[in-house]
């Protein structure tokens, strides 16, 4: 099992072409961040975290459209479909290997975004509220810059996972990488760009949605209500436990 994990691993974070989009989005999420001021800065954390959203959907799906094409275009499925236990452990593999793969580009990227921004001011006022910060100025939040930051890492994490399986799951059940990038990327993308559009008593929902669930600082940016979090989380939950399920499901069918 652990071979296959650094084996797939390697496969989705060492292609040459996604290796390029990595070193550029990190080079990107960097310099985005400016000193004009440490609340300014600090501001910037989450709104440029958040803003970085579309390259994150970008490149995990990048990673998972392809994830079980290439075995079925190379007849490779059957081969592994013959094996009494290696079938279940394929699957396995691939679905921690996509999830480690997902929260290190994302982690990645949210991290470069904290530390250009922490390093500029020498990590102080890390106990600023967060209702200081234009970004969360109507949120009245008393949570501070390092809790969110804190708590944004332990949602992407969990967030990561939820897209890493989904990912696999759209793939499992396409013979076309195109269809789970065009769909994984409409599940993500609608909530972001709804954001923009939505009445301000609307856009608490977009709580439900596994983005927000992902990106936190939208769900106190925005007031969402304790159900509605709750409910989000839930379902990104009981995604994680039944989408590699579905996907074992789908790989096992005759294609």
């Amino acid at each position: 099992m652990g071979t296959l994990i650094r084996l797939e691993l390697r496969k989705m974070l060492l292609k040459k072409r996604m290796f390029i989009v990595w070193v550029g989005v990190i080079f990107l999420s960097f310099v985005s961040i400016t000193d004009i001021s440490i609340d300014e800065t600090y501001a910037m954390i989450f709104s440029k975290g958040y803003g970085l959203v579309p390259l994150m959907g970008l490149m995990m799906f990048m990673m998972f459209s392809g994830g079980y094409t290439s075995e079925y275009s190379s007849n490779m499925g059957s081969l592994i479909k013959t094996t009494k236990y290696g079938k279940r452990e394929f699957v396995i593999g691939k679905a921690l290997a996509a999830g480690i793969g997902a929260l290190i580009i994302n982690l990645s990227i949210f991290l470069t975004v904290c530390l250009s921004g922490l390093t500029k001011f020498k990590f102080a006022q890390l106990n600023l509220p967060l209702k200081n910060l234009w970004y969360f100025g109507k949120s009245g939040s008393d949570i501070t810059v390092i809790q969110m930051i804190l708590i944004m890492v332990i949602t992407i994490i969990i967030g990561s996972f939820f897209f890493a399986q989904l990912g696999l799951f759209l793939s499992s059940i396409s013979k076309s990488a195109a269809i789970p990038f065009i769909f994984g990327g409409l599940i993500m993308g609608i909530p972001y760009i709804a954001d923009d559009f939505l009445p301000r008593e609307l856009v608490k929902y977009l709580g439900l949605t596994p983005l927000w669930g992902m990106m936190s600082c939208q769900i106190i940016r925005y007031k969402v209500p304790v159900i509605i979090l709750i409910i989000g989380i839930a379902v990104m939950g009981v995604g994680i436990l039944l989408l590699p399920r579905l996907t074992l499901k789908a790989f096992l069918k005759d294609k």
